[in-house]
């Protein structure tokens, strides 16, 4: 597992960081919709690889959000997702 600088960064440097991937974002800020910064927790270009490892790191986080950086194909469905309390 690669270690991920706990710095948080805004949404044009993720995309350029991890270009065409899933980010799990930690504590994320967001202006309506919008991810405005959050602290990048994991990547992957796999979903499910990137949010296990996210799950793995949110000691010390209040929120998380998953996102992908890239354009997704016209056919691609995204479920609906709610917040949830930590457990820590």
């Amino acid at each position: 597992m690669e270690i991920i600088e706990n710095v948080s960064l805004n949404w044009d440097e993720i995309k350029i960081q991890y270009p065409d991937e899933w980010v799990v974002l930690g504590d994320p800020i967001f202006d309506g919709m919008q991810i405005v910064k959050g602290t990048v927790l994991a990547h992957h270009q796999d979903k499910r690889v990137a949010s296990i490892e996210g799950g793995e790191r949110r000691e010390g986080f209040v929120k998380f959000t998953l996102a992908f950086t890239g354009q997704l194909k016209s056919n691609y469905h995204i479920g609906l997702l709610r917040t949830v309390k930590s457990p820590l």
